[in-house]
């Protein structure tokens, strides 16, 4: 059963915006109303059919109220209600083109600038553009046959894939152009199409070809040629020169348009050579578009879901409403209420509607979050999200890791956990991040994002680990230069309180200082000479702990920049080897060629191995 309040949205909503209008139309009537009633307030009644237009007859307020409501219900289903989907049948085109391409050694002739092969890609690059709608296939041919990309409407992935062809690809050389007739028929029958189109573009054709070309014909198919290269011809260059037939005379092979032209009108279709403007790019669309048929795929699975609009079931609620209304001429004056109204913009610095769009007025706080978000409004979109999931990835987008940190409290599922995985990963807490990932990998265990996300994460923790062992076991002379300072602190400390001890008890006993200084004058005068030899060791010892203090308080001064300036060196060298590597990895990724047809060589080579006759042409080119 269809959840119609969620459901509910409009395909118009801008029609809303005749209800201004109407309620313009209303309060200028009820205004009317009240100004009659103050001239009845103040006029005689004998006098009022004189004064007012309306005669002085009294009208009652029914016919606005119907006025009124059949508006609003046109309105809202001029809006466009819908609440539920039907499954359409889609139309598709059935024509279809199968492009079969000579990449004989021939093409690589230079007769037309810079190459055959390089002109004639281009040109299917274009004819490929002018496509509108149906089915292309491109096929490649030398001795043998190869698909490129079967029937398909996606154009742009036959067009990424032209630029790698060249004869190199092929694994045999030769000109079969009977293969590719073949080729091109079985890829028609197998997409289900009675009438296609073939185009080859080539600079050759043997004898063989005709009785494909009969078989072609013979199915409903058109058969059309592009020759490609000029009477006059030119040698076919190679790496160590030109290519030589098997007397050793240089090959120049030469356009032949008659052959070519009897083959094209063999087969129903046209023969253009190649020019150097669109003309024969032109000339093959419009037969190709002769061709189109649009057919209804009932019978398969391609539908559309189109909404159901329920707007016209409204009008059956107006039509009894118009019917009671009592005058002639209501209907017509209430059209200009239900006609739409266009829709003013507003314009802000960012180039946004104002905030009570048409849109924004009938959307869910979801919805208009989705719309944020979409547009790269990341802080908007989480403060609209309701949906918890949601919130969390739009604050995730701004940056607030905290926030989606705090949403994702309480994750539910394995894509919860995986998300809660990055967030505590952004904020540095990677335990917790692996604890999360390990829990959507438990839930999930084909999740291969969460798993290659773990396994970062936890390279990040085993780093700053280390990191951190290195800081606290740090080095012995940082430990001795601490404990000498803090030695040095408290010995400075121990000086001071005795000092200050010694002091106070010389203040506190006069006497006492007096008897002391006698007896220090008594001891010089008796033991002068010895006092005298002291005096010189006594000095020397002296200077001696003054200087090494003076060298400890030095010591850790010097050693300090210099440590700094050891781990600054440590740094540098770690950068340059980092930079050393990145060049070196870069050079060597230059060193690997650019081969973008390389993975098709070998599929061609795998399939040309798997084929019953392998013999190359007698004229490889």
């Amino acid at each position: 059963m269809v959840d119609i309040p969620q459901q509910l949205h409009f395909l118009r909503p801008e029609a809303f915006y005749a209800f201004i209008p109407l309620l313009l139309f209303i309060v200028l009537y009820l205004t009317s109303k009240a100004t009659s009633r103050s001239w009845k307030a103040v006029c005689d009644n004998a006098l009022l059919p004189y004064i007012l237009t309306a005669g002085g007859k009294k009208s009652g307020m029914l016919p606005m109220l119907l006025v009124f409501i059949a508006t609003s219900i046109s309105i809202v289903a001029l809006a466009g209600p819908v609440w539920k989907q039907l499954p359409q049948p889609v139309f598709r085109e059935e024509s279809a083109l199968v492009i079969a391409l000579d990449l004989s050694q021939s093409m690589h002739a230079t007769d037309i600038k810079p190459s055959r092969i390089e002109r004639a890609k281009l040109k299917i690059h274009d004819l490929i553009s002018t496509r509108k709608g149906g089915q292309t296939a491109l096929i490649v041919y030398a001795a043998t046959a190869f698909t490129v990309t079967p029937l398909t409407d996606d154009d742009n992935t036959i067009a990424n894939l032209v630029p790698s062809l060249e004869p190199g690809l092929m694994p045999a050389q030769g000109s079969n152009m009977s293969s590719a007739l073949k080729l091109a028929s079985e890829l028609l029958q197998q997409a289900g199409i009675t009438r296609g189109d073939v185009l080859v573009v080539t600079d050759g054709i043997s004898n063989k070809a005709l009785d494909a070309i009969d078989e072609l014909s013979d199915s409903g198919h058109r058969l059309s040629i592009m020759g490609v290269g000029t009477t006059e011809g030119s040698p076919i260059p190679l790496s160590g020169g030109f290519l030589t037939d098997s007397f050793g005379a240089i090959v120049i092979p030469r356009l032949e348009p008659y052959p070519l032209q009897q083959a094209a009108l063999k087969g129903g279709g046209l023969f253009v050579t190649l020019q150097a403007d669109d003309s024969d790019i032109e000339r093959l669309a419009e037969l190709f578009a002769s061709k189109r048929v649009k057919t209804e795929t009932e019978d398969t699975e391609l539908k559309a879901d189109i909404w159901q609009e329920e707007g016209p079931w409204l009008l059956l609620l107006v039509i009894p409403l118009v019917a009671l209304w009592p005058r002639r001429g209501w209907l017509l004056c209430t059209l200009m209420f239900v006609l739409p109204v266009p829709q003013p913009v507003h314009a802000d610095e960012s180039g946004s509607l104002w905030p009570l769009d048409s849109e924004s007025l009938w959307l869910r706080p979801d919805q208009k979050g989705m719309q944020a978000f979409n547009a790269g409004e990341a802080d908007q979109a989480a403060e609209l999200f309701q949906d918890e999931s949601w919130k969390a990835a739009a604050n995730y987008r701004a940056g607030e890791y905290e926030k989606s940190s705090t949403v994702l409290d309480q994750p539910a599922n394995a894509t919860d956990f995986y998300n809660k995985g990055n967030v505590l990963a952004k904020l540095g807490n990677y335990p917790d991040a692996i604890k999360a990932y390990d829990s959507a990998l438990s839930m999930d265990p084909d999740n291969e994002d969460a798993r290659f996300n773990r396994e970062l994460v936890k390279q990040a923790l085993e780093q700053q680990q280390s990191q951190q062992e290195q800081q606290q076991s740090g080095d012995p002379s940082e430990q001795q230069q601490d404990q000498s300072e803090q030695q040095q602190s408290q010995d400075s400390s121990q000086q001071q309180q005795e000092q200050q001890a010694s002091d106070q008890q010389q203040q506190d006993d006069p006497s006492a200082e007096q008897e002391q200084d006698k007896e220090q004058k008594q001891d010089q005068l008796s033991d002068i000479k010895e006092n005298s030899e002291q005096h010189d060791g006594d000095k020397q010892q002296q200077q001696q702990p003054e200087a090494q203090q003076a060298d400890e308080e030095q010591q850790p001064e010097d050693e300090q920049p210099l440590e700094a300036q050891q781990q600054d060196e440590a740094y540098e060298q770690e950068d340059a080897e980092t930079v050393e590597s990145e060049q070196a990895m870069e050079q060597w990724l230059r060193r690997i060629p650019d081969d973008p047809g390389g993975l098709m060589r070998r599929k061609f080579i795998y399939q040309y191995r798997q084929m019953p006759n392998q013999a190359e042409a007698q004229e490889p080119w």
